[in-house]
């Protein structure tokens, strides 16, 4: 009894000592995770409206020009870090700048070596702005925002399909506080031109085009049986057998080959006899006249 009795008490003691360890290490994981945290918009670290004025992000092209001091010009790409590398000055962070101000800190940089320095950028292509959209259409995916993009057109070029809701459109701007949803009925807009709900789409936006009925009956029925198919589909792989085919026939005094009795050989898994099949004979001229 009293052996039984210390072993409870040693682990009753060791609980006590490692509850507050076990608590400290979940307190550090969930400051961890705050940190980590989306607390603006879609998440991006550059954000803005490129409706209203361009901005620079990942991946983005453009040129620099010095009519007057060529040796200024080239073309830069925005690394991931967000900073170019110009030849004559040390690097630069530019992701987030409109052109306006990309132009105003270049030329300020490079009157650094030369007073009458004025640069003028030009934006080459765009590789950092998209937006989203999925549901029932034809090309559901990510899309490249180009601009001047309504609602109504990025629904039309996605396509959609006879399984959508095309009365219960949504677009959604993420927001990890407040969302915005705005419902389009984009029937009503192709058949009678009620455009009030054909708002303007912003990079990042998600495009949402639900599925009617028949569509949830079918989504069930594919999500019902897919596991049954891919079954069966493994199964059939696992037991499809393909058989080389090789013809042969008589040789004449020409040495060509004769093509009035031509025999098929099919070789058959191993464990089997070799199964010769007579065919009818045939025409040479249909063969070439071999």
């Amino acid at each position: 009894m009293r052996r039984g009795t210390t072993l409870r008490a040693a682990r009753l003691s060791l609980s006590a000592l490692c509850l507050p360890l076990l608590a400290a290490c979940v307190t550090t994981d969930d400051a961890r995770v705050q940190q980590l945290l989306n607390q603006r918009g879609f998440g991006a670290r550059y954000v803005g409206d490129t409706n209203e004025q361009y901005y620079l992000g990942i991946g983005d092209q453009f040129s620099v020009e010095d009519e007057q001091h060529p040796e200024f010009n080239e073309l830069f790409r925005v690394r991931p870090d967000g900073v170019i590398d110009p030849k004559n000055l040390d690097e630069i962070f530019v992701a987030g700048l409109t052109m306006a101000d990309v132009q105003e800190t270049l030329t300020r940089r490079y009157r650094e070596f030369n007073t009458t320095a004025q640069i003028n950028a030009t934006l080459i292509a765009s590789a950092s702005k998209w937006y989203y959209i999925d549901g029932e259409v034809a090309a559901a995916g990510r899309k490249p925002f180009e601009g001047d993009t309504t609602l109504f057109r990025a629904v039309f070029d996605s396509a959609p399909t006879l399984l959508s809701d095309d009365d219960a459109v949504q677009l959604i701007r993420p927001d990890p506080y407040h969302p915005l949803v705005v419902e389009f009925d984009y029937d009503d807009m192709l058949e009678g031109g009620w455009s009030l709900a054909n708002v303007e789409v912003r990079e990042n936006d998600i495009i949402f085009v639900p599925p009617n009925v028949f569509g949830y009956i079918t989504n069930f029925m594919v999500m019902l049986f897919s596991p049954v198919a891919v079954i069966t589909d493994a199964l059939f792989s696992a037991h499809r057998l393909v058989y080389p085919i090789d013809t042969f026939g008589d040789t004449n005094r020409f040495g060509n080959r004769n093509n009035r009795n031509r025999f098929t050989r099919m070789s058959l898994p191993s464990g089997r006899e070799d199964l010769t099949l007579a065919l009818a004979p045939l025409d040479p001229a249909a063969l070439g006249g071999r």
